[in-house]
C-alpha cells in the first residue's frame, strides 16, 4: 500500500503558551513604554518582537519536500510482524531539518528527517503493531516546524490516512457442513448411493438393484449384469453464529472472545475456499461473506457488545433469514448459562445438523451434549480440527 502527498495538503499555524506571554509582555511592555518612556524596557520589547519575527519566518517556510507511506499488505493476521516505511523525498531545493508525527492507531511514531539537499531521499521503517485484532489508522504524516525558543509552531500534513486491517487468526477446520437432506445442485460426499446425480462407477448387480441404472454397454460386453454406482449429493450450506456479548465470556473478552471469533471466522473462510454456501451471523447482523477478505475484515471491525439479544434470538433471526441451511453452528462462551445454551439449539430445525462451541480461557477439549446436539469446550484454536473430524456430519 502506498499513501502519497494529496492536493489538499493544509497547514495549521500555533502558538504556544510561551509565545502568548511573549505577546503579552510585548503589549504591556510597549504600552508602558510608550507613556514612561523606559528606554531599558523598549529595548527588551525589540528583543522580543525580533524573537517572535524570527519563530514566525522559521515556521512559515513552505514545506519543500514529498512524503510516501510503504505499507508491505493492508491486511495481515494478528501477531504477524509488519514492517513499513516512511519515506522522505526532497523537492525541487534544499529542505530544512523536520520533525514529522505518523499516527500509527492509538500511537504516533515520530521522525526526525535531517537536511536533505536537492531530490535527496531519505527512508526510515517502523512497526505496524499487530498484537491483537482491530482496524489501523496510518496516517496522515504531519510535519511539525516550530522556532528555537518554541514560541510558535507549524504542522502541516503531508499525507492521507489509509486502514490496515489486522485479521484474526484462522485455520482450516476440515469441516464437512453437507446436511442430511439430498440435493442435486448439493455438494458430494463420499457416501455411495445407488440412485443420485453424481456417477461414481460401474460395480456387478446384486439382488434389490434398481434396474432402471443398469449399464447395458458394459452388460452386453461382460455377458453379465452391471449397474452404475453414485456419490450422494446432499445440501450444504453452513450457518455460523457467533456470539458477540461481552458478558458471555466472563470478563475475558481479550481470550476467550478473540478465541471465539477466530473459530467462527475459520468455518466461514473455509466454506469460501471450498466454494460452499456459508452465512456468518452475529449479534450485529450479518457478515460480507462473498471473499475471504471480505469476512475477515467484517471481523476485524467487530466490536463486543456490553448488552445484547438473548443467544436463542440470534439463533432464530439467523435460521430465519437460511432456512435451507444444512449445518448450523454457534459459537459461544463458556460464561452463558447451560439453560440459555438449551434454548438457542431448540432454534435449530430437526432437518440441520447442530454443533455448539464454547471457548474457555484453559483446559483439554470436553465433549458433551445439548439439546441431542454436540457441544465442545475448546481453549486453542487448532483444538478445532481434532472436533470437527468427529463432530462433521
Amino acid at each position: 500500500m502506498r499513501v502519497k502527498r494529496g492536493n489538499d495538503t493544509h497547514s495549521r499555524l500555533t502558538i504556544s503558551a510561551a509565545g502568548w506571554v511573549l505577546i503579552a509582555f510585548i503589549v504591556c511592555a510597549g504600552a508602558l513604554t510608550w507613556f514612561s518612556g523606559w528606554q531599558g524596557l523598549a529595548s527588551m520589547v525589540v528583543v522580543a518582537v525580533c524573537a517572535l519575527l524570527i519563530g514566525f519566518v522559521t515556521v512559515l517556510r513552505p514545506v519543500t519536500f514529498h512524503v510516501d507511506i510503504d505499507v508491505p499488505a493492508d491486511r495481515v493476521v494478528v501477531g504477524k510482524v509488519c514492517v513499513a516505511q516512511i519515506v522522505v523525498r526532497a523537492g525541487g531545493r534544499e529542505s530544512a531539518p523536520t520533525v514529522i508525527d505518523l499516527p500509527v492507531g492509538d500511537a504516533t511514531a515520530t521522525f526526525l528527517v535531517p537536511r536533505l539537499k536537492k531530490g535527496q531521499e531519505w527512508r526510515e521503517s517502523f512497526l505496524i503493531p499487530t498484537s491483537r485484532r482491530q482496524v489501523l489508522v496510518v496516517g496522515p504524516a504531519i510535519g511539525v516546524r516550530s522556532d528555537g525558543l518554541s514560541l510558535v509552531s507549524r504542522d502541516t500534513v503531508l499525507s492521507g490516512e489509509r486502514e490496515v486491517f489486522v485479521h484474526p487468526a484462522t485455520v482450516l477446520p476440515d469441516y464437512d457442513a453437507v446436511g442430511l437432506l439430498r440435493d442435486i445442485e448439493g455438494v458430494t460426499t463420499e457416501k455411495l448411493s445407488p440412485s443420485d446425480a453424481s456417477f461414481h462407477a460401474l460395480r456387478d448387480y446384486v439382488s434389490g438393484d434398481d434396474r432402471r441404472f443398469v449399464h447395458w454397454p458394459t452388460t452386453a460386453r461382460l455377458g453379465r449384469l452391471v449397474v452404475r454406482q453414485f456419490e450422494e449429493t446432499r445440501r450444504s450450506h453452513h450457518v455460523v453464529i457467533v456470539d458477540t456479548r461481552a458478558q458471555s465470556y466472563g470478563g475475558r473478552v481479550e481470550d476467550t472472545g478473540e478465541l471465539a471469533l477466530s473459530l467462527a471466522a475459520s468455518f466461514g473462510v473455509e466454506a469460501i475456499i471450498a466454494d460452499r454456501a456459508v452465512t456468518v451471523w452475529s449479534h450485529a447482523g450479518r457478515f460480507r461473506c462473498a471473499v475471504p477478505s471480505a469476512l475477515l475484515d467484517d471481523f476485524t471491525r467487530t466490536q463486543f457488545e456490553s448488552e445484547g439479544a438473548r443467544l436463542a434470538t440470534v439463533v432464530h433471526e439467523a435460521v430465519t433469514a437460511v432456512p435451507q441451511a444444512s449445518a448450523v453452528t454457534i459459537v459461544t462462551g463458556k460464561a452463558v448459562p447451560q439453560g440459555e445454551v438449551l434454548r438457542a439449539v431448540r432454534e435449530i430445525p430437526l432437518s440441520t445438523h447442530g454443533l455448539v462451541i464454547r471457548t474457555n480461557h484453559r483446559g483439554r477439549p470436553k465433549r458433551s451434549t445439548v439439546g441431542g446436539v454436540d457441544q465442545f469446550i475448546l481453549s486453542s484454536l487448532d483444538d478445532i480440527r481434532r472436533v470437527s473430524r468427529v463432530a462433521s456430519p
